[in-house]
């Protein structure tokens, strides 16, 4: 049709109005005059022109209104992609008071404002040091104001009153892979790698376009406290492709559906105004998956970004060409001359150069996306930089990055405004983990390096319910608890360049709040009510908060509830320090006795001693590879022969705590260092009914790897380490010492045979579990087959079954009722609660690696989320009467196991010496072990560890650890 071109009844298409310095201009105002006439040039020429074809007289072959119209529509049209390169939209940058939250609607938006009273608030840089009130309306904080200032709240505000509890913005996660991984695990719905079909570059793929927003894990991950994420794609691609933000509240539409773009942070902002984000990674991951080099994925990513930088100059000179010549031709009153000019630039020069594949990249080079590097090493990061700035590109974050520990200068030097997107303690997975640091955290920050933590939720190992224990880890192990607190909060949103809304809790900022039943640094802190655009996640009656926080009892006066104070970092001392406290030690135990005092508290059965004595100094007295006493000072330096001589030793502890020697149960511990390189460990065989394999014959102890490192100075003194076998039946696992000088040859191996193991469900990869465990015991009840199947159906060796279905449960449960002389054990058990009773009843034990559980997996959909949502599956299998161990499935965490203790023991109702059984005597019971940990006349018998600190609230550092015999196996362990 006739009329103006496309983009001219836009007032921004006037692009001298608004040109940039780039592009070559005349003076402003006369060129908005030039135009304005141009327009009404342009009109009489249509009208002359039509004039001309209603009477008849024929146009000039050299121009005709068709193709001058075409000309001039090109032109305009890039006139005006010129214009929104040079001046691209954006939203809003600061909170303000009166600002409105655009994910907001009248339908299922906050109705009324929400008053919390009486908080202890991190706003996102620090904890107040006075109570306040917060005032949220319409999803947006209105007030927050000291409690007790006289501020009127509103009328209608519905008041809750948190009593002095902590309350922090919700948290934020720069790296999830939820909706994208949705749960549970499917491959029909796995879409975080577009691969390898469109190969390793696309840039041009977005993470929208695989969504699942009916993901169940939304909820819990929200119920844990985070409250906003960005969701990336994968990192098989060295370009994976475009990430969004998200808020993680379900169904927020006014329909309450399973809609994309209501999940988005920004719903409700102009697509065009949106942050846009970019996913790169590097290293092992798109190696492994198309094979190239290091080498050669720099070079394509060099090659590909080339290309966007030639076409990116292109379109800069169009840009300045065609402006200067819509600048010259409005100088020229109306006349032909002026028609060719534009269909001769056309003619010469085309429409603005464009490529629909390189858009992504072209928005990356002018600065307007936000770009997230997948990288680990620091040859890796090195490289990626190097490539980048090449080109003028900055990232805002490098995720995972388990070794930038180690350059954090290099870091600071050449890209200083970047974040380090990392884990606390997941690592060893694969070589690129391998040199991860538990304090790496800490001395990023102490470097000036902006530290966020992250969940990456791939599956139960990296759960994104639990971001803010991760806080907690790095705290553990030096992280200041502002610093921490920020990472998983402010500094996050930061680097999604999202601190205007999120990431804080201050006027005007989007009402994504949690209110938390402990300091949220404490192991087990747990969300009490989550806030997410002022909408309560867990509750309807927001009543019940008040009552719920209500205390129930009276400190005494002048002291302080220690849940809602920071722990304390573990102590750390340097290694020449330890050094000569390691050597005092040894030697005064050779020589004459050790005495440790300062013991506040054992957490383990001592003869003759009141653990309900809070009084009673404690005392342990080493000597000549004997423990002569464990108890009270009195009782202790009363015995004639343990009186103050020249030879004694004391070492004097400010917070000492003895556990039992904690067990590691079911790790890669002597059998494989990295879990993704076939080579560092024993390999892979397939146990049958013909023969089965011992891991006794594999383990591997001289130089024990890093995971054994965890496993010191998490106070786990043995470890049972089944076989790496393949299929039903797994093979017999060995029990073996973690400490430093125990090898093959002298006692490294503490039992040789412990029990025999079973995979049932998709771990076993084989349909058939149940029948051959019942052929096994059918045969070894007749005395027939390989002697483990006679031992295992007499009682003699324990059997355990590794299962997450409650009804490979259930037909365990029924085996054992057929068999009832097997020592029958369940090793995972996520759905072991739904059977609690039954378990109870058929007295077979849980070994649970699923308290903390998630339904990542089909077999796993019926695990219980856990508080809040939910009883904890340890609190459900305890009350009814189950024996309990607790492991740790991924190697790295076993330095972990007290806390893990811990979490049970919080939600079960158990003081810490029943917790700390959990990950220690209990597997006595639970396998059948000769070496108990009890008393008797002579002294303490068993593997105890002697702590500075409390472990079970991450505030311990393992001193010593004495084996059964009183000879100390380990002093002062660090892995770093």
């Amino acid at each position: 049709m006739l009329g103006l071109p496309y983009g001219m009844m836009d007032g921004k298409s006037d692009f001298y109005a608004h040109s940039a310095r780039r592009f070559e201009t005349s003076g402003h105002r006369r060129a908005r005059h030039a135009l304005r006439r141009w327009r009404v040039l342009i009109w009489t020429a249509l009208c002359a022109g039509i004039l001309f074809l209603i009477n008849g007289v024929p146009l000039s072959s050299n121009f005709t209104l068709s193709t001058d119209l075409t000309a001039e529509r090109v032109l305009y049209e890039g006139l005006q992609q010129c214009y929104e390169t040079v001046n691209h939209p954006k939203g809003e940058t600061a909170p303000s008071a009166d600002r409105h939250n655009p994910r907001w609607n009248a339908v299922s938006g906050q109705k009324t404002p929400i008053a919390i009273q009486n908080a202890t608030l991190f706003d996102g840089e620090t904890t107040l040091p006075y109570s306040v009130d917060i005032v949220f309306d319409a999803g947006v904080v209105r007030s927050v104001t000291p409690t007790n200032s006289n501020n009127s709240l509103p009328e209608d505000a519905e008041i809750i009153n948190v009593h002095g509890k902590h309350v922090t913005p919700g948290l934020v996660d720069l790296h999830s892979h939820h909706a994208l991984l949705p749960f549970p695990s499917l491959s029909a719905t796995s879409d975080a790698n577009e691969r390898p079909l469109l190969g390793p570059i696309t840039p041009f793929v977005r993470a929208t376009d695989g969504f699942t927003p009916s993901d169940p894990a939304i909820k819990l991950i929200a119920s844990g406290g985070v409250t906003s994420s960005l969701v990336l794609p994968g990192s098989a691609n060295i370009v994976g492709g475009q990430a969004y933000p998200v808020k993680n509240l379900p169904y927020p539409g006014a329909a309450a559906e399973p809609v994309i773009d209501e999940l988005l942070l920004e719903d409700g902002i102009q697509e065009s105004q949106r942050q846009r984000y970019l996913k790169m990674a590097c290293g092992e991951n798109p190696r492994r998956v198309y094979g190239h080099t290091r080498m050669g994925l720099a070079w394509l990513l060099r090659k590909e970004l080339n290309k966007a930088k030639e076409l990116l100059e292109k379109q800069e000179a169009w840009c300045a060409a065609a402006s200067k010549l819509q600048g010259e031709g409005s100088e020229f009153r109306f006349r032909l001359r002026q028609r060719d000019q534009v269909s001769a630039f056309v003619e010469r020069e085309g429409p603005r150069p464009d490529s629909f594949d390189l858009e992504t990249f072209l928005a990356l080079l002018r600065g307007e996306i936000n770009l997230n590097v997948h990288c680990y090493t620091p040859e890796d990061l090195e490289t990626m930089l190097s490539v980048l700035h090449e080109f003028g590109v900055h990232p805002r974050a490098f995720h995972h990055a388990l070794e930038a520990w180690q350059v954090p200068e290099l870091l600071k030097r050449l890209e200083p405004n970047v974040t380090i997107a990392t884990f606390a303690d997941s690592a060893l997975y694969k070589a690129e983990a391998y040199d991860a640091s538990l304090q790496a955290p800490k001395i990023l920050h102490e470097h000036g390096v902006r530290v966020a933590l992250k969940s990456d939720h791939t599956g139960e190992s990296d759960y994104a319910k639990y971001l803010l224990d991760q806080a907690s880890v790095a705290h553990s192990y030096g992280l200041l608890t502002d610093a921490a607190l920020q990472s998983v909060t402010s500094i996050p949103a930061e680097s999604m360049q999202q601190g205007h809304r999120i990431g804080y809790m201050r006027l005007g900022y989007d009402a994504d709040l949690v209110i938390w039943d402990s300091h949220p640094l404490q192991v087990g802190a747990t969300a009490v009510e989550v806030f997410i655009d002022g909408r309560p996640l867990l509750r309807k009656d927001l009543k019940e908060i008040s009552k719920q926080l209500e205390p129930t009892y009276r400190e005494p006066q002048g002291s302080l509830d220690i849940r809602q104070q920071a722990p304390a970092t573990r102590p750390l001392m340097k290694a020449e320090e330890r050094g000569e406290v390691c050597k005092r030690i040894q030697e005064g135990a050779a020589k004459g006795t050790v005495v440790f005092t300062g013991i506040k508290e054992a957490l383990l059965d001592v003869p003759g001693l009141d653990p309900n004595n809070e009084h009673s100094e404690l005392v342990l007295v080493l000597e000549a590879n004997k423990v002569p006493c464990l108890g009270s000072k009195l009782t202790c330096l009363s015995q004639s022969n343990l009186q103050s001589s020249n030879n004694d030793t004391e070492i004097p502890l400010q917070n000492g705590y003895i556990t039992p020697g904690l067990i590691a149960f079911g790790n890669n511990l002597g059998i494989q260092d990295i879990p993704s390189e076939p080579s560092t460990g024993d390999g892979t065989s397939k146990s049958g009914i013909e023969a089965v394999h011992f891991a006794k014959y594999g383990v591997h102890l001289h130089g024990k790897g890093k995971a054994f490192g965890r496993a010191r100075i998490g106070g786990a003194t043995k470890a049972v380490t089944p076989p790496h076998g393949s299929g039903v039946l797994q093979g017999v696992s060995v029990g073996i010492r973690t400490g430093p000088g125990e090898t093959l040859l002298d006692g490294g191996v503490w039992r040789d045979e412990v029990a025999l193991h079973f995979s049932i469900g998709q771990g076993a990869k084989v349909g058939s579990g149940i029948e051959t465990i019942r052929r096994v015991l059918e045969q070894g009840n007749k005395g027939e087959g390989d002697d483990v199947f006679i031992r295992a159906a007499n009682e003699s060796l324990p059997v355990v079954v590794q299962a997450y279905n409650p009804d490979d449960i259930a037909q365990l449960i029924l085996i054992k009722r057929d068999f009832p002389r097997v020592n029958l054990v369940i090793y995972g058990g996520h759905g072991a609660a739904l059977l609690a009773k039954p378990l109870a009843d058929a007295d077979i034990p849980v070994i649970l690696t699923g308290n903390r559980g998630a339904p990542d997996t089909w077999e796993k959909k019926d695990t219980l989320p856990g508080p809040p949502l939910s009883d904890s599956p340890a609190k459900i299998l305890l009350d009814a009467g189950v024996l309990l161990g607790l492991a740790a499935k991924d190697d790295s965490k076993i330095h972990g196991l007290a806390r893990e203790a811990r979490w049970a023991g919080k939600f079960a109702g158990l003081d810490d010496t029943e917790a700390i059984r959990l990950v220690s005597t209990n597997f006595d019971e639970i396998l059948g072990l000769s070496s108990k940990a009890e008393g008797d006349g002579e002294g303490y018998k068993g593997d105890f560890v002697l702590w500075e600190g409390n472990p079970l609230s991450g505030e311990g550092s393992v001193v010593i650890s004495v084996k059964e015999d009183g000879s100390i196996s380990d002093c002062w362990p660090e892995v770093d």
